[in-house]
């Protein structure tokens, strides 16, 4: 038996070992066979956490909530903790539930990523069509993502969240059994698991005790919106792509006024940047242009076609 501590493998050792391991891949929810060779340390983002457009206190609460769970799951950022448990019931209510609420594209997805980072936690991401609709099956499948994301140490984020938060109702059996399904589970989770939602206004009053913290979304302001512009232009930047980074940062005034949401502003860019390659020139100003404008005159339209915004929709329905 080798103890690569006592003494280093030789040649003739390396040539007995595999060259492939087996390693589950979060992102497709796959078992691949990986290339021993390929295989290294994670390089985590903290700089994600620090451009995140939230109030500075709302941060450093998500912060200090998600750090000393993490340190109870036996990460290397150890907190010094005096507590013991957190509930009168053993393994109950251990876990840290978080919610997450508002519109699209006002970061609530990017938070659960970043905070993942910073914790140096894999993020595990289900949504509702990975899990189904069927109660018996929802339960079986939750319990076993549950329990992997504990074991192996992941951020659970169980994005847009809806179906299963949505208000009981007598007419409505099957719902009902989904949602009581997901509220026994919650009860007993000791892990990490954020949720994300934009249709609060159908939220079930009794998930209300079961999160230890929700945290509200609004629509994005100038000011935020600028803060967003300012990351993307600080990553080409640091990225040493082949852009007028002056020129475009003229307009960045301009850009915050234009009502977008994060993905939005993102896509935009992105389609900008396409469009620059494609023309094999720099980019520049003209091109960020085009792109917003085009975006612009497609959510003017849909406003026109509705006789109102989404977020107004939104409001009027009880949604958010």
């Amino acid at each position: 038996m080798l103890n690569p501590k006592d003494s280093k493998p030789s040649r003739e050792d390396f040539y007995l070992m595999p060259s492939n391991i087996h390693g589950f891949v979060i992102q497709d929810k796959k078992w691949v066979n990986l290339w021993v060779a390929n295989v290294g340390d994670v390089s985590w983002n903290k700089e994600a956490f620090r451009r995140l457009v939230l109030p500075p206190k709302t941060k450093d609460l998500i912060k200090a909530l998600v750090m000393v769970r993490a340190s109870k799951q036996g990460k290397r950022q150890a907190v010094d903790l005096p507590i013991k448990r957190d509930d009168i019931i053993a393994s109950k209510g251990n876990g840290l539930i978080v919610l997450l609420h508002g519109g699209p594209g006002t970061g609530k997805t990017l938070t659960a990523g970043s905070v993942a980072e910073l914790a140096e936690m894999p993020l595990y991401r289900v949504t509702c069509g990975d899990i189904g609709t069927n109660a018996e099956a929802v339960e079986k499948y939750l319990q076993t993502i549950l329990y992997l994301g504990k074991i192996w140490n992941c951020v659970l984020l169980l994005d847009e969240a809806d179906v299963f938060l949505e208000e009981r109702t007598l007419s409505d059996l099957e719902r009902n059994s989904l949602v009581s399904v997901f509220l026994r589970i919650l009860e007993y989770y000791q892990g990490i698991l954020i949720l994300t939602s934009n249709r609060i206004g159908t939220f079930d009053e009794a998930f209300r005790s079961r999160m230890q913290l929700a945290l509200h979304y609004p629509n994005l302001t100038p000011t935020s919106r600028r803060k967003i512009w300012q990351n993307f232009f600080d990553m080409l930047e640091e990225d040493e792509e082949d852009v007028d980074i002056d020129e475009i940062k003229l307009h960045i005034d301009e850009l915050a006024d234009m009502e977008m949401n994060g993905r939005e502003i993102r896509n935009a860019l992105n389609t900008a940047k396409q469009l620059a390659l494609y023309q094999k020139e720099t980019l520049t100003w003209d091109h960020v242009e085009n792109t917003v404008k085009i975006t612009g005159d497609f959510n003017r339209y849909l406003k026109n076609v509705h006789g109102h915004s989404d977020e107004q929709r939104a409001r009027e329905e009880g949604i958010r």
